[in-house]
């Protein structure tokens, strides 16, 4: 009876481990309700005038167009242009007798019959394109792809063009809802999931019984969680803050967490799980400090692990010591407060990473398997970064398998109900996405980049090594250090069979294993890193260890390698010592070296010699006050060279950001979180901008004045034309020394124009193109106007700001100024003087005449210039703007303002060749940009602010949805 009982329990045990697996394999190819997108142009009751129409990706599912004869047939003695649908796509123009379509690279001339109602119609879907004509004959084109759709432009009269009408619908496999079929097989799955580790833990438990001297050493654990918490309010931004963010604010708007800024708006399953868990934090706020509150609380939960988990397996009787905890403390520091900050995935896969790691090594019983695989079932769907959790897995395989035999389950009923727990992951994958969408992303990704194969790994550690913001010193130092201490520490634990020479071996091998699986991630930015922080810090601190204790009863072995492996140590220290302090956006900050090698009071700390001469000045000191000590130095010396490097390191961070905010206030991130923490300032970055909107063109009663090489109306760079005509708007006055060509030189003073009285948000601008440096020079003279003629009240040098990516051949113009406040007092009239003494090819100076120019915060022009897109280095820097470009069912919203980035400008966005969401802005409108500033500093190239053309979204759109099975909504292939 005891046995049929045990048996029934069994398969029990088995059937509920086989539906988790089941329901959760069925997740991918369940029924969902997906999103048909159809829209219409014009919108019902409003007038045929142009619209932008962002379709993503840029070809609908179908495309139909009605064109009226009528329309057609519109005199004219140049040709119109009756519909455009940008680039690609459908243009027509008319004629009297026929109209010339152009669909794609394909012309058809339709021609137009006698009566007065006809009508061509063109309809395109995915077996081709027709062209029902006047006469009501067919034009076939077989195959042509369904043309692109950015807007719909028309020259016409909104009266002329009554009756045309354009309709696209738009379908993809990424807009989908589950159906109550799809959610039931979810509630299925987590149930079995949670039943199985329940059954997991059933039988004999292992206790887990924490040291009464860990309360002890709480100082450390306070040090390390203040450091991290300090960290989240003085720490840089991280390459991708702002993209996650980004991702996450519109998975929160739109349901969907679609890449936004490129490939096409492809969701980023199957690793969207940490953008879908930042989303609900983004409904409550997006300020930069609110938003590194996971990565904070990520941090402490790796140092818990790292400290109470992996070190007590890995040195059991020194684990809890004051001095091990300590070097945890800096080795994870250094690991990860370089890497980990923010909201990108890798946090989330370190700690990932880190915890299962702690539970294959602890592992006893089935229960920790169960463990172990919720936490790799979390991972994975983290980011491509999530397959590191194999390596735990691989190195301590044998102890997992004597684990699943312990306890009442046979080994088949451990492996259900394990899988069961594992098959976590397909639901948090598919739980709101398809097989298809799945297969989509992946061929989108895959096809637009980037997507390097196993084999280019050695480019991550390219980027490691090279000068800016992914070789910075910081992130090199634990890496390299890592990769130093390698070979030393499995030297010396080769030959022992001890406890810590096993865990050094243990380590050892994931480290390994852990370097190789990074091949297998697609792309191979050296940020990456920072998913194996917890890895990197627990061999670093065990490495150290193991050296501390060799070296106690050193031989020549130990000595010989503790003598190789100092000099190894001293050429990677300062290899990561010749990385510069360099941080994304570093205009964000004022930091030392952020340029060069770092040397701090001159000292070359990215020269081997220094650190191979310290340690050897300290062994003789050592020697000649106890010989046998100096043995035991040579064999420590790689440790004590990776121990001085990490606390320089972390040093120079903590301290070179610490200050920065004190170096220079404005703009600075430290501070903007500060003051969201004392709620003073609560906009970010936008609160130290300023728009410059230009006004009215000063006038110059006066007659121009003869000038000497420079010409008047012209003298600028051939290929860089003003911002208006020679003669019209803010080139009304226009003067340039490009007369005969760059080596021209020559002086000017214009004639004096009037100033009225300027308010104390108010100034006077002038837009200029060439250099006002090294020879060349431009100032604004003020006077004030008397009955004997103008007197001088002073003179203005304004503040200029060359583009740092402009090139000689392409000159660009931007604008300076003076504000009111520096304006002369009595100052009625100002006049420009300025003087080209340069020869060489940037030796030429062209400015247009005066006008005067507004300021208004930043936030308050973007709250009344929306919709916002933001560019993605900068977008977690503005909190407060709201009215975000929406993109959703496969339409982007037309933005009215861009924020741009540094230059050079990252317009991803609107790169078409690697599927920007937004590629469609250049074709159908202009940027032009608005100058901008950073308060007190207008020297520092923050970004820019650029309004497009008045092309707005004046289209009607309908949603409908429909259930489809999770393999037949297939989107687009991209074209090859």
């Amino acid at each position: 009876m005891r046995s049929h009982q045990q048996s029934l329990r069994t398969w029990i045990a088995v059937l509920i481990g086989l539906t988790g697996v089941v329901s959760g394999l069925l997740l991918p190819f369940a029924p969902v309700l997906t999103e048909t997108t159809t829209l219409t142009w014009p919108a019902p009751g409003q007038p045929t005038v142009s619209s932008a129409t962002l379709v993503v990706p840029y070809r609908p599912q179908q495309l139909s167009a009605a064109l009226p004869c009528t329309t057609l047939r519109t005199a004219s003695a140049t040709t119109l242009t009756v519909l455009d649908t940008g680039t690609g796509g459908v243009s027509v123009t008319d004629g009297t007798d026929s109209a010339v379509l152009r669909i794609g690279d394909v012309e058809v001339r339709v021609p137009l019959s006698g009566t007065a109602d006809c009508a061509v119609r063109i309809e395109a879907g995915p077996s081709g394109v027709s062209v029902v004509q006047a006469d009501r004959t067919v034009a076939l084109l077989a195959g042509q792809p369904v043309p692109r759709v950015f807007g719909m432009h028309t020259d016409l009269d909104p009266a002329i063009a009554q009756g045309l009408s354009v309709t696209a619908v738009i379908t993809g496999p990424f807009a989908t809802t589950p159906t109550t079929i799809k959610v039931g097989l979810i509630v299925v799955q987590v149930l079995a999931a949670a039943t199985a580790l329940v059954l997991l833990r059933s039988g004999r438990r292992v206790r887990w019984r924490p040291s009464a001297r860990w309360s002890r050493l709480w100082l450390v654990d306070a040090a390390v969680i203040g450091t991290f918490c300090g960290w989240a309010v003085i720490g840089p931004l991280a390459v991708d803050d702002g993209w996650a963010t980004m991702i996450a604010r519109h998975a929160a708007m739109t349901g969907n967490p679609g890449n936004y800024y490129r490939w096409w708006d492809a969701a980023e399953v199957p690793f969207a799980f940490s953008q879908q868990l930042l989303a609900p934090l983004t409904q409550v706020s997006v300020a930069p400090l609110w938003l590194r509150l996971p990565s904070t609380v990520l941090a402490v939960a790796t140092w818990l692990v790292l400290s109470r988990g992996v070190l007590p397996a890995a040195l059991p009787a020194i684990a809890a010591t004051a001095r091990v905890r300590i070097l945890a403390a800096l080795t994870l520091l250094c690991a990860w407060l370089p890497f980990n900050l923010g909201t990108r995935p890798e946090s989330f896969v370190a700690l990932g990473f880190t915890a299962a790691l702690a539970l294959a090594w602890r592992a006893r019983t089935p229960a920790a398997l169960g463990w172990l695989a919720l936490v790799c079932a979390l991972t994975v769907p983290i980011s491509p970064t999530g397959v590191l959790v194999l390596a735990p897995v691989v190195v301590f395989a044998g102890r997992l398998r004597a684990a699943a035999r312990r306890g009442p389950h046979s080994r088949l009923t451990v492996a259900a109900l394990v899988g069961a727990v594992g098959a976590v992951a397909l639901t948090v994958i598919f739980a709101d996405q398809t097989w298809d969408a799945l297969v989509t992303a992946t061929d989108w990704h895959t096809f637009f980049g980037p997507s390097l194969p196993w084999y280019e790994e050695p480019t991550r550690y390219r980027y490691l090594l090279q000068a800016d913001q992914q070789g910075s010193m910081a992130k090199r130092m634990p890496i390299l250090v890592s990769l130093a201490l390698l070979p030393l520490a499995t030297l010396l634990a080769l030959r022992r069979r001890d406890p810590m020479a096993a865990a050094t071996r243990r380590l050892a091998a994931v480290l390994v294993l852990m370097l190789a699986l990074f091949a297998a991630v697609p792309s191979k930015w050296s940020y990456h890193f920072g998913a194996g922080a917890g890895v990197f810090a627990a061999f670093v601190t065990v490495a150290i260890v193991v050296l501390a204790r060799r070296s106690r009863a050193a031989g020549r072995r130990e000595i010989v390698i503790g003598v190789l492996g100092s000099v190894l140590l001293a050429a990677t220290v300062a290899l990561a010592f010749a990385g510069p302090n360099a941080w994304w956006l570093p205009n964000l900050y004022d930091l030392p070296w952020a340029s060069s090698p770092i040397r701090p009071g001159d000292v070359p700390l990215d020269n081997a010699a220094l650190w191979i001469g310290v340690l050897a000045a300290g062994t003789l000191t050592v020697a000649a006050v106890r010989r046998s000590a100096a043995r035991t130095l040579l064999a420590f010396g790689p440790a004590v060279l990776a121990l001085v490097a990490f606390g320089t390191v972390l040093a120079v961070l903590l301290g070179s950001f610490a200050a920065a905010p004190m170096r220079r206030s404005e703009g600075a991130l430290a501070l903007v979180n500060l003051h969201r923490l004392a709620s003073t300032h609560v906009c970010g970055l936008a609160d130290d901008i300023e728009v410059l909107p230009d006004g009215d063109v000063l006038t110059a009663p006066e007659p121009d004045l003869p000038a000497a090489g420079f010409a008047t109306g012209a003298g600028f760079y051939p290929g860089a034309p003003p911002p208006d005509s020679p003669g019209s708007g803010a080139s009304r006055y226009l003067w340039g020394s490009w007369t005969t060509g760059p080596d021209a030189t020559g002086d000017v003073t214009t004639p004096w124009f009037t100033l009225p009285p300027l308010s104390p948000d108010a100034g006077v601008a002038l837009s200029i193109s060439g250099r006002m440096t090294d020879g060349n020079s431009l100032s604004l003279e003020f006077g004030a106007a008397g009955d004997s003629g103008v007197t001088p009240t002073g003179a203005r040098v304004p503040v200029d700001r060359p583009a740092a990516d402009e090139r000689p051949d392409k000159p660009l113009w931007r604008s300076i100024g003076i504000d009111a406040a520096d304006v002369p007092a009595g100052s009625d009239r100002v006049r420009i003087h300025a003087s080209d003494g340069r020869t060489d090819e940037q030796g030429w100076l062209a400015f247009t005449g005066p006008r005067l120019r507004s300021t208004v915060p930043l936030t308050t022009f973007l709250a009344d210039n929306g919709p916002v897109l933001l560019s993605w280095p900068q977008a977690f820097l503005f909190p407060c703007v709201h009215n975000l470009a929406v993109v959703s069912g496969g339409v982007a919203q037309m933005p009215r303002t861009v924020i741009e980035s540094p230059r050079p400008w990252l317009t991803d966005d609107r790169n078409a060749a690697i599927g920007g969401t937004f590629a469609g802005i250049d074709d159908i409108a202009s940027l032009g940009e608005i100058p901008s500033r950073v308060v007190g500093h207008p020297e520092i190239d923050w970004g820019s602010v650029r309004v497009s053309s008045p092309v707005q979204d004046r289209y009607a759109r309908t949603t409908t949805r429909s259930p489809q099975w999770g393999i037949s909504s297939r989107g687009p292939r991209p074209e090859r």
